[in-house]
């Protein structure tokens, strides 16, 4: 610190000392350029002031000599008694020429005309009557001698300045005027020659500040007021004077002296250029500053190598002393000691705190190493080596021995360089030594551990592989010798691929380059699998558990094996057995639907029979009869569905299907089903809706109305008196965005349930007791339906009860708030409208299209089969046909009204149909054709009507859509027809074509062009296109749809056609998955039936489903192997099947007609 101190203290001294003498520099230079200065302006003012009197003088000299010879004719004047001598003229000439300032000499009259000038051939009688230096002495009798502004002369057309005098008669009356005009360049030519140096000047200036005469004088300055300047102004109050000013003339800085003249109004300026007379000053006062300036610069660089060089010393004595203080707290600190040695090898210095002790407790001075050390059996040969080393004089390290110290044994490792003196003679060795006690012991211990891990590692039982990054065996037990069953010595050292097959093998290189590149570790306990080889080269399953260590810089890794053959075995009988149960399950499932199928058929007829039984003539025993067999056929279907519901729960086909709908809408739909059930045992039923629940929900309308049909169904069967209430709440509260949970209860005022028994309720076949069976009937499974349902839903069922008291069970169902609030609400009715029989279906009234003979070209046979039993109910004539070659045939032979075309047909497809037919002549030609097709883009309908086809319908078939369709595009032929028979067939306008319709004029045959190729598809993606999972939201079935097709063709053809359906979509995916992998023209025709066929029956998932692969074989060239959409048309199509099975029966109203048929 006192160090530090005294060097800022010296370094302060520096910089004050170079400060004090840079500013003594500095006041010196500043100080000289001053004197300089003040003597350069008292030199400038001497000077100017001397040639300023001279010029005084000199102006004052000719002032006087013009006003001599004014006075001079004045007095001539008066001599001739107030007349002008005769030879005036040619005296004033005579003047003149005698005078070298004169210009010329003038007398005016009274009157201010020029009478007499010396000046010749001057105009007569010139008025100067407005002079100035007339006017004076009109006005002013006493005015003397005036000297006039430089004026230009009239008479001598020359500048000059004009001296003047009164002249008066003898009586003192104004006689006229005397003017001696000067020449102002006379001064300037005088002046110039006076020596005023570069751009100085002399000046004669009137008191009035009017320029009279100037060294350097022209045109455009003579006369020039400078009146405002600051000599003016100084000359005003003093006589003299010295100033440095700029002049106001020619804008240069100038030091000037001025002089008033005492006998007349005249000031003379005698200036020097500032510049010019003060450039030798300038140049010494800029060598003062400059010598100070380098001086100061000279200073200041000594000041800071004086600094630098103090603090570079005072820096190495720092350093020596930390070197020094490092040094002897090392020493004093560390774990080392250092010793010297004399020439004769004996220790002669020991320093250090742990400097060892002898076992007598003193320094071993004077001693030499050997003489202390312990030596061990077999270290000769080091010690030999070690005196050789001292011998040569060479260097040596970490010599290592022990040594008896008074602290016990003790083992050191000692480090020393040989010492010369200057005349490189020997003087010892110098050194420093290192206590290696614990080192040694720990070094014994781990050799010790090695040796005991070692021997387990070979005793243990299980099979242990060590090997380094490379993949170099380092370690084999003798367990793992037994299961590869090579030796430790034929693998250690080898590569480890060696124990593995040649696949296995490669991925084990890999993974250990990937090891050794990103440095990364093996984490600790990790399991893999993989094949191991044997020497006999049978390969058999592995486990292996790694662990991952380091040697240095080497890295190993550490493997317990473990032969995983007979676990693998039972494995795969697990799976096999797992795969059989699968199998029993599908079987089961398919059982079970063909059972329902096969049952449902001839309980349809049963119920049809009785249906056709029942009427007025039976007697009350004959229709109790007759109510216990209705009863019970219905319970039997109602068993079929439940047990097919829990088929389908088991298989997991069941899935969430999500809609929009009006809650308290079907909540009374739903109650109002159950109102003649309860009204007939006596019953009052019920319905509460909490206001915070809201108007629209998004859920699975139709598990939820099952759920609660089910219960509320129990709870009618259940209760005697009383009745039933359905609330439904909020579980929770309704957030302001996602989903949250309705909450359902049905609670009745039955018997009640027991609470030992309520656990038991939903499970499958389970009943409060088999009392409850035998009283009240069924199966015991509609609560594990129920449960199984809601648990799909995502909620909970439950219930709290009481015998005796009445019971409430209760569900709830996760929801989402309505996707669009402006869209159309859903609201399911909950059992299916009556249908009219076949015979009693009522088509829609079409005057105008009645009676007309349609030709219906499609390849698909349900879908040919739906149309025309559409057609023959609407009471038209119909010709069915497989391809469009055939329909191009019948259109040229004639007779049809109207064509009704599918695109995609066999042969020859519906748009080059179309084409063909628009090239006939005639009334072929204008035939009207409506395309049939399931491709519903814009694209797709624009190629379609520019084919010349007159309306677009879409499918799924609508019959009131295909209805308005025949009477819109045939309205024109029949109205036409009308015509001719001579009766008003009603408008032969044409309505437009509504829901998947659209129209086109048909073109006049003369018009048409024979067949082209069909225009590029449409680049328009397709929904399923821009989003490639879409089939997976969409219902499994549409009801309305699948309704109202049965409603139109009947419930005959309706079961026929689902047989159709079954049979086509059995074929189909039949085709379609053993096609993968070939050529795709087969599949995207099969995908197209499928997805039309689909689309007619209301199978909407299916045909969304079929659409898709359709595009991808038609995008591919084929469809290939596991394709996921092709693996996925098999489920949707059995769970598609399943959802029709419940429309196959019949309705109520149909039931005996279809069983009589």
């Amino acid at each position: 610190m006192g160090g530090r101190l005294h060097l800022q203290g010296f370094i302060a001294a520096i910089w004050t000392a170079t400060l004090v003498i840079a500013a003594g520099l500095w006041a010196a230079a500043l100080a000289l350029a001053h004197y300089d200065d003040a003597e350069a302006m008292a030199r400038a003012e001497r000077d100017s002031g001397n040639l300023a009197r001279v010029v005084a003088e000199q102006a004052t000299r000719t002032m006087a000599e013009a006003d001599q010879i004014l006075l001079f004719l004045i007095d001539d004047f008066h001599e001739h008694g107030d007349g002008w001598t005769p030879g005036l003229t040619r005296m004033l000439r005579q003047a003149v020429e005698r005078s070298g300032i004169l210009l010329q000499l003038a007398v005016i009259d009274e009157h201010g005309d020029l009478i007499h000038t010396s000046v010749e051939d001057a105009p007569a009688r010139v008025r100067l009557a407005d002079r100035e230096h007339f006017r004076v002495h009109v006005n002013n009798p006493n005015a003397g001698l005036f000297i006039g502004k430089p004026v230009f002369g009239r008479a001598s057309g020359k500048w000059s300045i004009q001296l003047t005098r009164r002249v008066d008669k003898g009586d003192g009356s104004f006689a006229g005027v005397l003017v001696a005009s000067i020449d102002p360049f006379y001064f300037s030519r005088s002046l110039e020659e006076l020596d005023v140096g570069p751009n100085g000047a002399v000046a004669i200036v009137g008191t009035d500040g009017i320029l009279r005469a100037r060294s350097q004088m022209n045109d455009r300055i003579v006369g020039r007021d400078v009146g405002e300047s600051p000599v003016q102004l100084m000359a005003r109050r003093q006589p003299t004077g010295f100033l440095r000013v700029t002049s106001v003339i020619d804008g240069i800085p100038r030091l000037q002296s001025f002089r008033t003249l005492t006998t007349y109004p005249l000031i003379v300026i005698a200036a020097f250029d500032e510049a010019s007379f003060l450039a030798d000053t300038r140049t010494r006062q800029r060598l003062y500053l400059l010598a100070a300036a380098a001086c100061s610069v000279v200073l200041v660089g000594m000041a800071l190598l004086a600094t630098r060089q103090a603090a570079r010393l005072a820096a190495l004595a720092r350093q020596l002393a930390q070197s020094e203080e490092r040094f002897r707290d090392q020493a004093e600190t560390a774990s080392d000691w250092f010793w010297e040695m004399d020439a004769d090898l004996r220790f002669s210095h020991l320093v250090g705190p742990l400097v060892p002790h002898v076992a007598n407790g003193t320094l071993p001075i004077g001693l030499r190493r050997e003489d202390v050390a312990l030596r061990e059996p077999g270290d000769a040969a080091k010690w030999e080596r070690h005196h050789r080393l001292m011998e040569r004089r060479e260097p040596f390290r970490n010599f290592r021995y022990r040594v008896m110290t008074a602290a016990g044994l003790r083992y050191f490792s000692v480090s020393g360089r040989p010492v010369f003196d200057e005349g490189g003679h020997f003087r010892g060795y110098r050194g420093s030594a290192t206590d290696v006690t614990e080192r040694e012991l720990a070094a014994n211990r781990l050799a010790s551990s090695e040796a005991r891990y070692r021997a387990m590692f070979e005793a243990v039982g299980q099979p242990i592989v060590t090997i380094d990054e490379h993949g170099t065996v380092d370690a084999f037990n003798r367990a793992a010798e037994r299961l590869f069953g090579y030796r430790a010595a034929d693998v250690v050292g080898g590569p480890m691929t060696r124990l593995m097959p040649s696949a296995v093998g490669a991925v084990h290189d890999g993974l250990l380059a990937t090891y050794r590149e990103s440095d990364a570790a093996v984490p600790r306990s990790e399991v893999r699998e993989l094949t191991g080889r044997r020497k006999d080269g049978s390969e058999f399953p592995l486990e292996v558990t790694l662990a991952g260590w380091r040697e240095g810089d080497r890295r190993y890794v550490t493997g317990a094996l473990r032969d995983v053959t007979a676990q693998r075995e039972i494995e795969a009988s697990l799976r096999r057995a797992k795969e059989a149960a699968d199998q029993a399950n599908r079987a089961k499932g398919e059982f079970l639907a063909t059972m329902s199928h096969e049952i449902r058929t001839p309980m349809n007829g049963v119920l049809g029979a009785l249906a056709l039984v029942d009427g007025p003539n039976l007697n009350d025993d004959q229709r109790q009869l007759l109510d216990v067999a209705n009863r019970s056929g219905n319970a039997l279907l109602q068993i079929i569905d439940d047990i097919l519901d829990l088929s389908k729960l088991e298989a997991g086909k069941a899935e969430v299907e999500p809609v929009d709908f009006e809650l308290r809408a079907v909540l009374g739909d739903s109650i109002d089903l159950l109102e003649p059930a309860a009204c007939g045992r006596g019953l009052i039923l019920t319905r509460e809706v909490a206001p915070a629940v809201p108007d629209r929900v998004r859920a699975d309308l139709r598990r939820i109305r099952q759920v609660l049909v089910n219960l509320v169904g129990n709870a009618l069967k259940f209760t005697h008196r009383g009745g039933v209430a359905v609330r439904v709440g909020l579980e929770g509260e309704v957030p302001a965005a996602g989903a949250f949970f309705l909450r359902f209860e049905v609670a009745d005022t039955g018997i009640g349930i027991r609470e030992d028994v309520q656990p038991t309720l939903f499970r499958r076949f389970t009943q409060g007791d088999s009392s409850t069976t035998r009283r009240f009937g069924g199966t015991g499974l509609g609560l594990a339906i129920s449960r199984e349902l809601v648990t799909l839903m995502g909620g909970r069922i439950g219930v709290t009860s009481a015998e005796g008291k009445g019971s409430t069970f209760w569900f709830t169902v996760r929801c989402e708030p309505a996707a669009d609030p402006s869209a159309g609400v859903l609201s399911v009715p909950c059992a299916p409208e009556p249908v009219p029989a076949a015979g009693g279906a009522t088509p829609p009234p079409s005057s105008a299209a009645a009676g007309l003979h349609v030709l219906v070209a499609e390849d698909n046979e349900i879908n040919r089969d739906i149309v025309v039993t559409m057609l023959r109910r609407a009471g038209h004539r119909v010709t069915a046909v497989e391809d469009g070659l055939q329909a191009v045939r019948l259109v040229e032979e004639g007779g049809f009204d109207l064509v009704l075309m599918d695109v995609q047909m066999p042969v020859m497809d519906g748009v080059t149909a179309t084409r063909h037919i628009r090239a006939m002549p005639g009334e072929a030609g204008r035939l009207p054709i409506v395309a049939l097709t399931g491709n519903v883009m814009p694209g797709h309908r624009a190629e379609y009507l520019a084919a010349g086809m007159t309306a677009y319908l879409t499918k799924p078939i609508v019959s009131a859509d295909l209805y308005e369709v025949l009477a819109t595009a045939a309205a024109p032929r029949t109205a036409e027809a009308g015509a001719e028979a001579g009766a008003d067939a009603g408008s032969g306008g044409a309505a437009p074509a509504k829901r998947g319709a659209e129209q086109s004029s048909p073109r006049p045959a003369a018009a048409l062009p024979p067949p082209v190729p069909p225009p590029a598809p449409s680049s328009d993606p397709s929904p399923g296109a821009r989003d490639p999972e879409h089939w997976r939201t969409a219902p499994l079935l549409d009801a309305q749809q699948a309704d109202s097709l049965r409603s139109v063709i009947g419930d005959e053809a309706w079961i026929q056609t689902v047989t159709a359906f079954r049979r086509t979509v059995d074929d189909s995916v039949a085709a379609i998955r053993d096609g993968a992998g070939r050529s795709g023209a087969p599949l995207v025709r099969m995908a197209h039936t499928l997805k039309g066929t689909a689309a007619n029956v209301g199978a909407v998932r299916l045909s969304r489903l079929a659409s898709l692969l359709e595009q991808r074989v038609q995008s591919l060239g084929c469809c290939p192997a596991g394709d996921p959409l092709a693996e996925a048309l098999g489920p949707v199509a059995d769970a598609t099947l399943d959802a029709l099975s419940s429309h196959v029966q019949p309705a109520a109203g149909s039931q005996a007609e279809h069983a009589a048929v």
